[in-house]
């Protein structure tokens, strides 16, 4: 597996991260190096690409302003285009040489880039500066970043992701609050209990919980909580065929058939059922905390919409997984050493707590500073979304976006056609396994 991606390869992981991306839908700095000092010219431009909302640029920008005053040498031209557009352009230049010189980049595509060479090492800049501080970012999420013993990103953030739950409707069907571990039956049973026709009209008004899109990084949160997970931890077995993820996607998909306690795709409409008070729990991360907090108001000090975090149910243990965003510098840049100033700047602590942690838009990508995402704005247990890293388990392969978008062909024939998991998910390995090996 040490070898470079081949052409062939990397044509094809190009195809599949288009479709991947669709299904997916967030101290003083240390002083500059002596060489990269004398390497500079007086004014540099350096072109930064990324993905966001609009409503995220002044965080993002803030940022970019203390830079300024930082470096007024260096300047950043923000490019910023939608997610899905964001990863076919980022391809598109990695074909044609023509990088940004900044690379915005998350773990689950990370080792395709890293792999195919469009990524440029940050080691020979971390062992020059041994004041840099690499052992503060997460290490399950450095993972993602690291090829060969060598670092080609610094994280921004990371994100686990938790049920969010309307506390309201709990307390007023009299349904015990979520707090602590808590198991596949007994979530089951809170789905059914607060799965209602209100109306009285034969038809379901309110649902127990919002089913999330599975065919992603995100499967492996319910696999893991069964001692089973997605892909084996050398990147080169797909394990979906195993009695442990089969009995896990089937409990899944009986919550939606059997048990009806979560919408169809059809039921669910066009208004957000959470935020409009016709489901009890779904799921996100720390950024859709901040979303949930703007459409209806804080966790807390609610008085029509009390909501809070759990952790996810357990079958066997408790278990969750991460993914994350970081900045890379691309293998095609003039300004290596510009650019490695800048990223090492905007990934340190200082910046990612006013950026990240104090906004909550996601766990700061730095552990030291990671309490300032727990305030009393937040919910009550905001804390569990850092306490679940302990465990988090994570699938970084090259083929990631190829992977996910035949994942999602077969999880569709269970979660939305019915077709028993134990018949479906060997099929898909039959698939999986091959693109995992020839693209190692």
């Amino acid at each position: 597996m040490s070898h470079p991606t081949s052409r062939r390869n990397f044509l094809k992981l190009s195809a599949g991260l288009s479709a991947a991306a669709a299904l997916a839908a967030c101290a003083s700095p240390a002083p500059a190096g002596d060489a990269g000092d004398a390497a500079m010219p007086e004014t540099v431009e350096l072109r930064l690409t990324f993905w966001g909302d609009l409503a995220d640029m002044p965080t993002w920008n803030w940022g970019i302003e203390q830079w300024k005053d930082e470096r007024p040498d260096i300047q950043i031209k923000w490019e910023n285009t939608p997610w899905g557009e964001y990863w076919t352009k980022l391809q598109t230049e990695a074909v044609a040489d023509n990088l940004p010189d900044v690379v915005g980049m998350v773990s689950m595509f990370s080792q395709q880039y890293i792999r195919q060479g469009s990524l440029l090492s940050f080691q020979s800049y971390i062992d020059a500066e041994p004041e840099v501080d690499v052992g503060d970012f997460w290490p399950a999420n450095m993972l993602a970043y690291t090829w060969q013993d060598e670092i080609y990103a610094f994280p921004y953030d990371l994100s686990t992701v938790l049920p969010i739950y309307n506390k309201s409707m709990f307390l007023d069907n009299g349904v015990e609050l979520p707090i602590g571990d808590w198991t596949w039956d007994e979530f089951q049973e809170t789905c059914i209990a607060l799965t209602q026709d209100t109306s009285g009209d034969g038809n379901t008004d309110q649902w127990g919980w919002l089913m999330p899109n599975l065919a992603s990084w995100t499967i492996d949160i319910p696999l893991s909580t069964n001692g089973a997970r997605f892909v084996s931890e050398d990147g080169l077995k797909c394990l979906l065929d195993t009695p442990e993820a089969i009995e896990t996607i089937q409990w899944l998909s009986d919550l939606r058939h059997v048990h009806q306690v979560s919408p169809t795709i059809a039921q669910q409409g066009d208004v957000p059922l959470f935020e409009s008070g016709r489901a009890a729990m779904h799921w996100g991360n720390p950024e859709r905390v901040q979303t949930i907090a703007t459409r209806v108001g804080p966790a807390r000090d609610n008085e029509n919409f009390l909501w809070d975090v759990a952790l996810f149910p357990m079958k066997t243990q408790p278990g969750n997984s991460v993914q994350g965003g970081s900045f890379a510098i691309g293998s095609t840049t003039e300004y290596a050493d510009e650019a490695w100033e800048f990223v090492k700047f905007y990934t340190s602590a200082p910046i990612l707590e006013e950026m990240v942690a104090k906004p909550s838009r996601g766990i700061p990508g730095r552990a030291s500073i990671a309490q300032a995402l727990i305030t009393d704005e937040n919910p009550e247990h905001q804390q569990y979304f850092l306490d679940v890293l302990e465990y988090s388990i994570s699938t970084f392969i090259p083929a990631f976006a190829q992977v996910t978008a035949v994942l999602a062909k077969y999880m569709d024939e269970i979660m939305i056609n019915n077709e028993p998991a134990a018949a479906i998910l060997p099929q898909a390995v039959q698939e999986i396994d091959p693109i995992l090996i020839e693209t190692a």
